[in-house]
């Protein structure tokens, strides 16, 4: 993907909570393996298997045109889940009336209503439309004192909620373990570990919140506590050992694990003359 920093690796499908930095649950995508058929309505596909464990929640599912359709939004509401996404222009369910044109007025909004479907077209600039599907809203909300003119709800809900895997992404990014590698297990497992921690340091702030208060860097000393923590009990069990590599020591002794490095320091000592 050439407009990602990242433009080549593995690709994950996460499901994540719009409220804070959570990951519920991912898919790695391994494309169609020897023998296989084409895959069809992919994006449909991997939202069923994402969202199977939600299913008769009454909760809402946020997502981007790749996964938005008609289809999956009637499905969903079997399931009594709802989805609010934005569409592709080619998508065959929008009306022409919605598509883009430059005959229409900036800031103008057209409403479609079928059913349980809201269908949502807002030309936010001249010739620049976009239109979201929605089983959420059902009436033609619009905010009138927003610093964007007249903007639906319906986009407004999407703009605050569209946001999980993002935040995600970025946060992992800011702390990452990953090495540079060729083998793809490496790397699959640095990404559950990255995962992980950050789910771990979520629940520990909602528990926790005044831990670090103040303090911009609080994931980062979070993250070396959590390491710290793991790591000392396997080196506590390493220091009968006689024989050991000094990046070994210095690991040790930053977590504390000092009796290891005082008895090397006796055998380095031994044997030079007095």
């Amino acid at each position: 993907m050439p407009s990602k920093l990242a433009k080549y690796g593995l690709k994950i499908f996460w499901v994540c909570d719009a409220r804070i930095p959570y990951a519920i649950n991912g898919i790695v995508y391994t494309g169609r393996q020897p023998g296989e058929d084409v895959q069809k309505n992919l994006g449909e596909n991997i939202v069923q298997q994402l969202c199977g464990r939600f299913r008769n929640t009454g909760r809402n599912i946020t997502m981007d045109n790749f996964f938005t359709s008609v289809p999956l939004a009637q499905h969903l509401l079997e399931k009594e889940l709802t989805i609010v996404g934005t569409l592709c222009q080619n998508k065959p369910d929008i009306p022409t009336l919605m598509k883009l044109s430059k005959s229409r007025e900036v800031y103008s909004t057209e409403f479609g209503f079928n059913d349980s479907l809201t269908m949502v077209s807002y030309d936010r600039k001249i010739g620049k439309a976009v239109v979201l599907l929605s089983t959420m809203h059902h009436d033609k909300a619009v905010d009138e004192h927003g610093k964007k003119k007249k903007t639906p709800e319906v986009i407004k809900f999407y703009n605050e909620t569209n946001g999980g895997v993002d935040t995600i992404d970025q946060m992992v990014g800011n702390y990452p373990c990953k090495r540079q590698t060729q083998r793809w297990p490496m790397v699959q497992w640095s990404n559950i570990i990255e995962i992980g921690t950050l789910n771990v340091y979520t629940f520990f702030m909602a528990q926790h919140p005044d831990f670090k208060s103040g303090i911009t860097n609080a994931r980062l000393l979070f993250l070396k506590e959590l390491s710290k923590e793991l790591v000392t009990p396997y080196m506590s069990r390493l220091e009968s050992c006689t024989q050991l590599q000094i990046p070994i020591i210095e690991a040790m002794k930053r977590c504390g694990v000092t009796k290891a490095t005082t008895k090397t320091q006796e055998r380095n000592t031994q044997g030079q003359p007095k």
